[in-house]
């Protein structure tokens, strides 16, 4: 993998009072974790809803790589996950040729914080954007 997913690892803790949601309550906690598994990156999201509910989840994708068919998602069937320029990560999940959620993963100039802006299509509805900041767990 190159070196740039090197300043994406570790693992991130949410700061939900810097965070802002237009679609859902934010979340009571979240952790996001990146690893390097041989080349893929690897995210897991552990979080904590207002309500108490835990979710977990998990996906990977090459960096720069092909569009990745999905087959457990039944929102959408395809992803990728490309960078745009040195500080930035972007994924982009597809539902039959269209962009349905894109999320851009942006590092702060001190490499501290990852502020994940994802924006939601709903088909015939509307479009929402989650801005969620996370610093890095010490």
């Amino acid at each position: 993998m190159s070196d740039k997913i090197g300043p994406f690892l570790g693992t991130w803790i949410l700061d939900a009072a810097e965070s802002e949601f237009e679609q859902g309550d934010p979340p009571k906690s979240a952790t996001l974790k990146i690893e390097d598994n041989f080349g893929m990156a690897v995210f897991s999201m552990n979080t904590v809803s207002a309500d108490g509910e835990v979710t977990n989840d998990s996906f990977e994708a090459l960096p720069d790589g092909p569009e990745v068919k999905l087959g457990k998602s039944g929102l959408v069937d395809a992803m990728r996950l490309v960078f745009d320029g040195d500080d930035k990560l972007v994924s982009e999940a597809r539902r039959g040729g269209l962009t349905i959620m894109k999320a851009t993963r942006e590092l702060s100039t001190d490499r501290q914080t990852l502020t994940v802006t994802q924006v939601v299509h709903l088909v015939d509805v509307d479009s929402f954007t989650n801005v969620s900041v996370y610093k890095r767990a010490q």
